[in-house]
Formats: structure tokens, sequence, C-alpha cells
């Protein structure tokens, strides 16, 4: 339970996506592919798995506000 506080921690990025935030919304995490962990994340910015900054685009990766391409939701 600490873990996934540390997890929420900081708002996610606003370039991060998946396709669970568009058929969803913000009620994404609940998507039952989504709770599998069988979606991919990208950014926005970059259109790839990996971000502006060559670092991992993930939901836990894109909640680091010292990434130079993060920007809060």
């Amino acid at each position: 339970m600490s873990q996934e506080k540390t997890s929420e921690s900081h708002p996610r990025c606003i370039h991060l996506r998946c396709k669970s935030m568009l058929v969803y919304g913000e009620s994404f995490e609940e998507d039952p592919e989504f709770q599998a962990g069988l979606v991919d994340f990208w950014c926005v910015l970059s259109s790839r798995s990996i971000g502006p900054d060559g670092g991992e685009v993930s939901l836990a990766a894109c909640r680091d506000p010292s990434r130079p391409c993060y920007q809060q939701y």
C-alpha cells in the first residue's frame, strides 16, 4: 500500500497516453486490459514509447517532475 502512495505522489504528465485513457477517460485504470498490464503507453510529444528526453514512457516514469519534458496534468 505504501508503494501505491509513492507512485501517486505526483500527478502524471499531460503528454502521457494509452488506449485505455482514450476509451475510458479518467477512469482508465478500471479498464480490464489496464489492470492486466496489457496497455502500451506513448508520449504525445514523441509519438513513441520513449519520451523526448530519451527516457521510458510509463505511468510511473511520467510522474517524475524532474524530467525536462514533464508538464503536470
